[in-house]
C-alpha cells in the first residue's frame, strides 16, 4: 500500500509488484484483495482520483496536465475512472467548485484524505493502537 501510494503517478503494474517483492502474481492478487476489501487495481484507481480530485480544486492546471501527474495513461481512463468515484467527469467537477470558496482548512484538509476498505481501516488502527 505505502508504495502503491508513493508511486501512484508512475506506470504500476501488479505483476512488477510481485516480481520485485518475488512473489507469485496471483498469491499477491488475493492477498491484497482479502487485506484491503478491492483489487489493486480499483486501489490505484481511487489514489489515482483522489489526487487528481486534489488538483482539480487546488490548481488550474489542464485536465491533461492533471491526468498525466496522476498516472492516468490516457486522459478518457482518466475521465471514467473520475466519473465512477464521484459520479461526474473531471470538468464537471471542477466547474462545479469554482465560483465556491473553499477555506485554508477545508484545502488543507483536501490533501489527506485516504480510501481503505473497513478491513483496511481496522489494520491501521490497530498498528497505532497497539
Amino acid at each position: 500500500m505505502h508504495y502503491i501510494d508513493e508511486h501512484y503517478s508512475e506506470k504500476l503494474l501488479l505483476s512488477d509488484i510481485a516480481k520485485q517483492q518475488e512473489l507469485d502474481l496471483y498469491y499477491l492478487s488475493h492477498l491484497f484483495k482479502e487485506s484491503f476489501g478491492i483489487t489493486f487495481q480499483n486501489y490505484l484507481s481511487k489514489i489515482r482520483c483522489e489526487h487528481a480530485r486534489q488538483l482539480l480544486l487546488l490548481t488550474d492546471y489542464s485536465l491533461l496536465d492533471i491526468s498525466i501527474a496522476c498516472g492516468f495513461s490516457d486522459p478518457k481512463y482518466f475521465n471514467k475512472a473520475f466519473k465512477a468515484q464521484y459520479g461526474c467527469s473531471p470538468k464537471e467537477y471542477r466547474r462545479s467548485f469554482q465560483n465556491a470558496h473553499i477555506e485554508q482548512q477545508q484545502k488543507s484538509m483536501l490533501t489527506t484524505q485516504d480510501f481503505l476498505s473497513d478491513d483496511a481501516s481496522l489494520l491501521m488502527l490497530e498498528k497505532y493502537t497497539l
